[in-house]
């Protein structure tokens, strides 16, 4: 009897600790167009990349569905993992010439993807790893092109474009923080807004930002190249910011500037 008893549970928590793996792809556009650092001008892309945590399924029926973030040797920590869309070409200049456009993501065995319908994540890097040194951090925290120093936090999102005459680049981060690196004790302004796609089947869908309506309220055409790096005293901010829902009690990001499309095969690109 005890055998059989021990032989169930063993059987059990087998079946609780088997996980499947789901690759969440990520992909850009303008005002519902292909963009990318080659894009030819009127606009094209100068830079792409974040940070994202806390993934979230929601089923049919409205259970929600945690999902683990594994650790791999340079995108993801088993906590936050780092979206890569720029390749370092063209108007990415400044970037890197290695991308990912992928998070790759764990639920229980138990769970039926067919039913999965919903997204959430949050954007940035929780508070506990925020503000850390980046010069001891693992991957992918240990990108100093990702850090703000004078700021003693990290870019969560670096986003920009280029037209004819023009352009724009945006940093988003945790502003106006008490402390030093690795002694932070808050931040008036955490700037995590919190992304939800309420219509997403990770087996057919990709999550396409579009960076045309992160600018929308930025004059492109003024022939003035401006940028925002998170102040709300920055005159270009906060619209940008507002976009992003931040400066409400409830920063969440709805369908539109994040929302899902079905993924494109390889031949069709």
């Amino acid at each position: 009897m005890r055998r059989s008893l021990l032989l169930i549970l063993l059987t059990l928590s087998a079946c609780e600790s088997h996980q499947q793996q789901i690759s969440i792809e990520f992909d850009v556009a303008f005002n519902g167009e292909a963009i990318g650092c080659d894009s030819e001008l009127p606009v094209a892309l100068t830079d792409l990349r974040f940070f994202i945590h806390d993934l979230e399924l929601t089923a049919v029926d409205g259970a929600v569905i945690p999902a683990r973030l594994p650790r791999d040797s340079a995108w993801q920590n088993g906590v936050v993992a780092f979206i890569d869309l720029e390749n370092g070409q063209g108007g990415c200049d400044d970037g890197t010439p290695e991308a990912n456009p992928r998070v790759v993501a764990e639920v229980a065995g138990n769970v039926d993807l067919e039913t999965l319908r919903e997204l959430q994540f949050t954007l940035g890097v929780p508070f506990e790893l925020n503000h850390d040194n980046p010069l001891e951090a693992a991957p992918p925290l240990d990108d100093a092109s990702m850090h703000w120093h004078w700021r003693s936090g990290y870019k969560f999102l670096r986003a920009g474009v280029e037209t004819e005459g023009d352009g724009f680049w945006f940093h988003l981060g945790s502003t106006a923080c008490q402390g030093t690196t690795g002694n932070i004790s808050g931040c008036d302004s955490p700037n995590r807004p919190r992304v939800e796609l309420t219509a997403f089947n990770p087996q057919t869908d990709s999550v396409v930002i579009d960076i045309g309506r992160l600018f929308n309220g930025v004059d492109l055409e003024d022939g003035v190249t401006s940028d925002c790096s998170s102040g709300p005293t920055e005159e270009s901010c906060p619209a940008v910011l507002a976009t992003l829902g931040l400066g409400t009690e409830d920063p969440l990001i709805l369908d539109g500037l994040f929302s899902a499309r079905p993924i494109q095969t390889t031949a069709s690109r």
